[in-house]
């Protein structure tokens, strides 16, 4: 989970009120409010980099340009035009908010009315502005107005993001899980467009066939991660330009038993990694019925090195099998799935096993070979 997920561009000129609040809406809900005492400066910054910013907060009585004087009908009057104005130019409107001091007679007429993505927050307070210092009951849980409008930002901003809604609402002890492994950009970014068309229209079925080679890398960071941790031997990873990873002996180690005489197998290229190393385990590594998931989403991603590349490996055996079932999602939707919980079972043996010098020494040794 990415820390600070949400930036808010904010314009206030009290140096008290900007010192304090952006740490609170941090602690509180992990938003990063950035202050801009004029508004010129602010729109400076959204002109720079529109799509940076997910909301936009506006203390009533501020200065429109550098130097002018605290003044909500100037302020308020001009800043509503600009931004309306910069979302039909940038083709999207930034949800807005007024966070002040003022009292409602000062600044009521001067907020607009159709305020599409906060209208509830009129129907519970009566008035279209935040308090800074009001208090507002929600449910049973009484809290400053403005730690109310934090956790409004956040919850407005998740719900209109499919990917935060991914992260935050649909699978967020997976996403959890990465976090802790450390895996949340290397694991996360396959994971992502594997997830979401499962929740979101967008993406034809053609598509998201596409991304079984996602399932594949995100198990190949996965493995490359139990290297790291001393539970696979590093010899899976092959020493040329691409540093491949060698999916179907791994899957084997994790999830199988070890064949008694390796020598005798005729596939060459487990025979070498079986000759090679043995698992010290009693039994599998992995739970039976991962391991039966993990051996299906090798198989159908293309698990050993060789001379072809994933892409065409993937394709080959896609070509077998999507005509049978009119190219249908499903199989992928049910090994992302798989892949969730591969994920979560991961964080917890990891959990559980911690040393890598422990694991390199109680899940493998190296046998006397020639290879």
């Amino acid at each position: 989970m990415r820390e600070k997920i949400i930036q808010v561009l904010w314009v206030e000129n009290d140096p008290m009120i900007t010192q304090a609040y952006p740490r609170e809406a941090d602690m509180r809900e992990g938003i990063e409010i950035v202050p801009f005492s004029c508004w010129e400066d602010a729109e400076e910054a959204l002109e720079a980099d529109y799509s940076r910013w997910d909301a936009i907060l506006l203390d009533a009585k501020c200065c429109y340009r550098r130097g002018d004087a605290d003044k909500a009908t100037r302020f308020l009057t001009n800043v509503f035009r600009r931004i309306d104005t910069l979302a039909k130019t940038k083709k999207h409107t930034i949800p807005w908010y007024v966070l002040s001091g003022q009292g409602e007679d000062d600044i009521h007429d001067l907020i607009p009315v159709d305020i599409d993505w906060d209208t509830d927050w009129a129907r519970i307070s009566h008035r279209r502005f935040y308090s800074k210092n009001g208090t507002v009951t929600i449910g049973n849980e009484e809290m400053l107005e403005r730690h109310a409008l934090y956790r409004r930002i956040k919850n407005q901003v998740i719900h209109n993001n499919p990917k935060l809604q991914i992260e935050y609402d649909e699978y967020p002890d997976v996403f959890h899980a990465l976090d802790r492994l450390g895996l949340e950009c290397e694991v996360g970014f396959y994971l992502m467009p594997l997830l979401e068309p499962i929740h979101f229209h967008g993406v034809n079925n053609v598509d998201y066939n596409h991304r079984y080679v996602d399932l594949r890398k995100a198990l190949e960071e996965m493995f490359r991660h139990m290297v790291g941790k001393g539970i696979l031997p590093s010899g899976i990873i092959s020493k040329g330009t691409k540093e491949n990873v060698n999916l179907s002996w791994s899957s084997l180690f994790l999830g199988a038993e070890q064949p008694e005489n390796p020598e005798n197998l005729r596939d060459n290229s487990e025979q070498k990694f079986w000759v090679k190393y043995e698992r010290l385990t009693d039994g599998p590594i992995i739970p039976k019925q991962l391991a039966y998931w993990l051996k299906s989403a090798i198989f159908q991603t293309g698990g050993a090195v060789h001379t072809t590349s994933a892409e065409e490996e993937i394709a080959i055996n896609l070509d077998k099998y999507l005509p049978h079932v009119g190219g249908s999602p499903f199989m992928l939707r049910s090994l992302a799935m798989g892949l969730c919980d591969f994920i979560l079972w991961y964080d917890r043996f990891l959990a559980s096993h911690p040393d890598e010098e422990m694991n390199a020494i109680n899940f493998w040794r190296k046998r006397n070979s020639k290879f």
